[in-house]
């Protein structure tokens, strides 16, 4: 009598891929600090986490699969608990006010909202993609008249990045505490105001 062959899964070795992954993603994120860089150089980050380009493309086989993984590895350092995405109109104040929340514990954040680079424009397009989607699906479920739809669409998307919660605090003076509820609170008078528009006019 014959088996099936089962396949032997060591977690010891598959700790050590997860951490080899994320030290060279790290590697990665280093190079975002240099703003004249236009792609990721998969040698450096071989060099710095010492392992072959190989492994690194092993794991990253195109610069796709560098920018994708990467965003998701700041979501990672960002949110270690994980923000859902909103689930509808009435999710956006909760959603707005976790992510703010967040952002403003986390020194990650922090560094994000400074860089400029062509490299940093698209890892940051990439891993915001679903939320973005999901804020503007969001808003066009309510029903109001498309022009105050887009108006408030592009309002929120505004408001989603890190980058808007630092001044609110640093330089208009708002506690920093307050900031996630301020922005919250804006949210869902936006959701209220379309609302209104929309029962106005079905």
């Amino acid at each position: 009598m014959t088996g099936k062959s089962r396949t032997y899964v060591s977690p010891k070795r598959e700790a050590q891929a997860a951490a080899t992954r994320d030290a060279i993603l790290s590697a990665f994120a280093d190079q975002l600090a240099d703003a004249d860089r236009a792609t990721f150089s998969p040698k450096e980050a071989a060099e710095r986490v010492g392992v072959s380009v190989r492994t690194v493309h092993s794991y990253f086989p195109d610069a796709d699969a560098q920018i994708l993984a990467l965003g998701e590895w700041f979501d990672r350092q960002l949110y270690p608990q994980a923000v859902e995405v909103a689930q509808g109109p009435d999710d956006l104040a909760r959603y707005f006010r976790d992510i703010h929340a967040n952002a403003l514990k986390s020194p990650v954040a922090r560094a994000l909202a400074e860089f400029r680079s062509p490299m940093w424009s698209e890892v940051r397009a990439k891993r915001r993609a679903a939320r973005l989607e999901a804020i503007s699906r969001s808003i066009r479920e309510i029903g109001a008249p498309r022009r105050d739809t887009e108006d408030a669409i592009a309002m929120l998307l505004s408001l989603a990045g890190a980058d808007t919660c630092w001044p609110m605090h640093e330089e208009y003076g708002l506690p920093i505490e307050r900031v996630p509820d301020t922005i919250a609170n804006t949210v869902q008078l936006i959701v209220d105001q379309l609302k209104t528009k929309a029962r106005q006019t079905h």
